[in-house]
């Protein structure tokens, strides 16, 4: 058995700050896993359809602009939008937004993974796919 189960119904997503260091620490797993570089507007769209975060101790869906004012009005982050700002920029509040949310538990994509044990740059699923992240984001969404 590879370990792989292709019928687990939920991938998860997480959103990571990019760097070097990081980009040393996906190789190492990049079999495992397909990544690249989200646009604004994927961002948003993962943040309003599957973002949760915790708020007083309670998991909550980020579906009111209330959540984040009472948690980082202190930060000047009033909104979701302003939530999406600071990451897709990778604001000073980043690392504190990202360790507020809770990874998002996207579908498989429609249509399925194809050739999940090749890389994306041989037409396969794992791997670097750069800006074409999106094109997968909108088939998860």
């Amino acid at each position: 058995s590879s370990g792989i189960n292709a019928e687990w119904p939920l991938r998860p997503g997480v959103l990571v700050q990019h760097s070097e260091n990081m980009i040393e620490k996906i190789r190492i797993i990049e079999p495992y896993v397909t990544w690249g570089y989200p646009s604004l507007r994927s961002i948003h769209d993962l943040i309003f359809k599957y973002g949760y975060g915790e708020a007083e101790g309670v998991k909550s869906a980020l579906s009111s602009n209330v959540i984040i004012e009472n948690k980082f009005s202190k930060q000047g982050l009033l909104c979701l939008e302003d939530v999406v700002k600071q990451i897709f920029e990778a604001g000073p509040h980043f690392e504190m937004l990202i360790e507020f949310m809770y990874p998002f538990k996207l579908q498989p994509p429609k249509g399925g993974f194809r050739r999940v044990a090749v890389h994306f740059s041989k037409k396969g699923a794992w791997g670097n796919r750069a800006e074409k992240i999106n094109t997968l984001i909108r088939k998860m969404l």
